[in-house]
């Protein structure tokens, strides 16, 4: 509860920060989700006690993609400077599944893997249509942003447990004009979350191990469990 409590403290603190928009825009994303490092180990444990007989490794671990959707909510600024800068907050969902490659002795189970997120990150956007580098003054410019953030992730792994903690992202993407108001936005992310225990080992079989330090360590050894979200969203502009 205390990572929680200071991570929503974090979100919070800063949206309070977000200065008056000239431009916000409301908005659903969708998309599919490609797992990256996960963190897998599968161990088989012996009658009667005693380390791990069997164990499978992330090399020897199934990932599948998974589906994404959330709601975004971003704000631009309001000066002829501020307006290639924007807060941005994220909600998202996305699911993936893992399990052992096919070949005995791996378990016949999956690991079913949900995460929530509550994402605040900071953009920046050059116009590249129709005037490159500058906003017409017609607007309806179609343009790409680059950007960063960081926020509270509920993670729940089937056959280990469940825990709050902070994730991470970078965001690379384009916005285009539709009709009116309406804008489609294309963008990629990597998104990094944190490792989640296991549950405690309560007899002979097959354990999954869902904790590790093993991947790239931006932001810790533990927060190594990382995804790659490939994202379709429609925004509306007030």
């Amino acid at each position: 509860m205390r990572k929680l409590a200071l991570a929503v403290a974090l979100v919070l603190s800063l949206g309070a920060a977000i200065p008056a928009s000239a431009e916000l825009t409301l908005g659903f994303t969708g998309g599919v989700v490609i797992p990256n490092h996960q963190d897998l180990v599968f161990k088989e444990y012996p009658q009667g006690g005693g380390p791990a007989g069997t164990v499978i490794g992330q090399d020897a671990v199934d990932e599948s993609l998974g589906p994404l959707a959330g709601f975004t909510a971003t704000a631009w600024g309001d000066s002829s400077f501020l307006q290639y800068f924007a807060f941005q907050l994220d909600t998202l969902y996305w699911y993936v599944r893992s399990q052992p490659s096919p070949t005995p002795p791996a378990p016949r189970f999956t690991v079913d893997q949900h995460r929530v997120g509550v994402l605040f990150s900071a953009l920046a956007r050059v116009p590249i249509y129709p005037d490159p580098g500058r906003f017409s003054r017609a607007g309806g410019d179609t343009f790409a942003y680059l950007g960063a953030g960081m926020g509270p992730v509920y993670s729940s792994v089937s056959h280990g447990a469940s825990d709050w903690d902070l994730g991470f992202q970078f965001v690379a993407g384009i916005s285009v004009p539709l009709v009116s108001k309406l804008r489609l936005r294309v963008e990629g992310r990597w998104l990094f979350t944190a490792d989640v225990d296991t549950t405690p080992r309560d007899g002979p079989g097959w354990r999954v191990d869902v904790s590790g330090n093993y991947g790239p360590k931006p932001f810790g050894k533990h927060h190594d469990t990382t995804f790659y979200p490939v994202l379709v969203g429609l925004d509306w502009a007030f």
